[in-house]
């Protein structure tokens, strides 16, 4: 299992910071949680590009490799209005790689942060690679929300993603990702998308998110948190220890 974390600066998505040192009585820091359990590579997949800078610059300095993916929104067709959005996410491999999800990130900001498979296509390279998350993706949406995503991957060769954190929905999930990787022989990969600390930390992360989501007339609280899939504790490092543990035990 491999642990895939990601920051403060996927808005609204996690209370793990880049800072060198986690914060007394405040925020934790990625850095010092790889730094404790003697995570050598880390697997950081953000919402933008904006933390990149940082997080490699906090890599080198602690002697961490970093492996950067970005978490972006693709659809059928961009001139289309056709409800297809659904989640990738492309990682780079090299530095020809970074320019490269740089490229796709400021394609997407002009088209309402979105790509189409025709786009990547027609750009992709062996400098990136493509990974189809267990959450929100086309098969997720497919199958829990009836939409019709549908994915070209005409030159393109995905990774698909198995995540266990105990949602009602990941048993019936994680059937459908294997049985679609397995029509186009490709590889499955299982992972824990960590976003807070300890199991403890939930509460926060809520909080925070209450924060980053609100809107006029719609005034969400702890109790009425209108937080969809917000009912598990494990998308923590103390979840993926515990998972750890047990799969050495075993």
């Amino acid at each position: 299992m491999t642990p895939v974390f990601k920051s403060t600066f996927s808005i609204g998505k996690s209370i793990l910071t880049l800072d060198k040192e986690s914060k007394e009585g405040g925020a934790d820091s990625i850095i010092e949680i790889c730094k404790e359990n003697s995570i050598g590579s880390l697997v950081l997949v953000e919402d933008s590009m904006t933390g990149f800078v940082t997080a490699h610059n906090r890599c080198q300095e602690e002697d961490i490799a970093l492996v950067f993916g970005l978490r972006i929104t693709c659809c059928n067709d961009i001139n289309e209005n056709d409800n297809s959005d659904h989640k990738i996410v492309i990682f780079a491999k090299n530095d020809e790689g970074c320019r490269l999800l740089y490229k796709i990130y400021s394609y997407a900001h002009t088209r309402k942060g979105k790509v189409d498979f025709a786009f990547l296509n027609n750009i992709w390279t062996n400098d990136v690679e493509l990974v189809i998350p267990f959450y929100d993706s086309f098969i997720f949406n497919n199958n829990l929300y009836l939409k019709k995503c549908i994915p070209d991957f005409s030159d393109i060769s995905p990774t698909f993603w198995v995540e266990r954190n105990n949602l009602p929905f990941d048993t019936l999930l994680e059937r459908k990702v294997i049985k679609f990787s397995k029509s186009l022989e490709r590889p499955v990969r299982l992972v824990k998308s960590i976003f807070y600390k300890n199991k403890d930390d939930v509460e926060a992360l809520q909080t925070y998110k209450i924060l980053c989501n609100r809107n006029f007339g719609k005034a969400a609280t702890l109790s009425s948190p209108r937080l969809e899939h917000f009912g598990s504790k494990e998308f923590c490092f103390e979840s993926y220890l515990e998972s750890k543990n047990e799969r050495d035990a075993s």
